[in-house]
């Protein structure tokens, strides 16, 4: 295995521990000071500051998914599997939130987390296909 790979996998790794924290944590206004950047994103895109959260969600999930795709992550022997996976992991844990009765789950949030794993995983897909283009030209 090369260096990139073990790199690569080990930047999975720690992902994918901040991101099962963040949507596990009990107190996520601790957190809180770290998503003006997601919400400057939710009005510029959206007109609604509110909708940060949402944002979060898809962007961490999405530096997962994009994360698991250049880290070799293969589910059931194919890469295939891996955004799935991830998808309803970010799912799981969304309903995991409720059993601490602080937080409470939210179908929007899960939605985001698998939408943002599949975007992730696809668009390193995309970019990987354009360096080998490159590569070969």
């Amino acid at each position: 295995m090369g260096a990139r790979i073990v790199w690569a996998r080990g930047l999975f790794v720690v992902l994918l521990g901040v991101v099962t924290y963040l949507t596990v944590t009990p107190n996520p206004d601790e957190a809180e000071k770290g998503f003006a950047a997601a919400r400057f994103i939710a009005a510029l895109l959206f007109g609604d500051a509110q909708l940060g959260d949402k944002v979060a969600h898809f962007a961490g999930y999405g530096a997962l998914g994009a994360s698991a795709f250049w880290a070799g992550i293969k589910i059931f022997a194919h890469r295939r599997w891996t955004p799935l996976v991830l998808g309803v992991y970010g799912a799981l844990l969304e309903g995991v939130q409720g059993l601490g009765g602080v937080r409470s789950p939210e179908l929007a949030d899960a939605l985001a987390n698998a939408f943002g794993a599949f975007a992730g995983f696809a668009g390193a897909v995309v970019l990987a296909m354009v360096i080998t283009r490159f590569k070969s030209a």
